[in-house]
């Protein structure tokens, strides 16, 4: 078994000013017992990155077209040559349509870190359920962005054991050493 683990384009994931998602992967993968078989994947111009297994997808600069696309398809290709049983998606659910369409034979899970009424892929009742229908997994890092995906989708898909939360939170060490800097 093999999990891919796909961040968003510009997520930096590096101790080198990390976003939130890179934190929160980079804390998780290292106490989690698939640590050995799961690959981050994302797109840095920081040499430094986080002790983990990590690929990063070289982008070039076009005039035209997406680079956000450009990082998909990327992606796809190395997908193909190493392929995963299992693909997890952070904050961009946009990117599922694409992956699903190209890649046979995958799961996938999608981890919402921010509102998903907010993001391309999950706007709609219809982008929604098809969300709902295609992942394994939907993980929300609170109650309240559970809340607003489920918004107008109704009863049935309220309890659907697709849906978890995974709250975040910070390290204890990281806590010791803040409190000990404002006392």
């Amino acid at each position: 078994m093999k999990i891919s683990i796909l961040l968003p384009y510009k997520e930096n994931f590096s101790p080198e000013y990390p976003g939130a998602v890179s934190l929160f992967i980079n804390e998780t993968t290292q106490i989690s017992k698939y640590k050995k078989i799961i690959n981050i994947y994302g797109s840095t111009n920081y040499k430094r990155k986080f002790k983990l297994k990590y690929t990063n997808i070289k982008l070039s600069k076009k005039l035209i077209g997406s680079i956000s696309k450009q990082y998909v398809d990327k992606f796809i290709e190395i997908e193909r040559m190493r392929p995963s049983n299992l693909i997890e998606i952070h904050n961009r659910p946009n990117y599922l349509p694409i992956l699903e369409k190209r890649l046979n034979k995958r799961n996938y899970t999608i981890f919402f870190h921010n509102d998903p009424l907010s993001m391309d892929g999950s706007k709609t009742i219809d982008e929604r359920k098809y969300l709902i229908k295609k992942c394994y997994r939907i993980i929300f890092n609170s109650n309240w962005s559970k809340k607003r995906f489920l918004q107008g989708l109704g009863d049935k898909s309220i309890n659907s054991d697709k849906l978890l939360i995974f709250f975040q939170s910070a390290n204890k060490t990281v806590l010791v050493i803040l409190k000990k800097n404002i006392n």
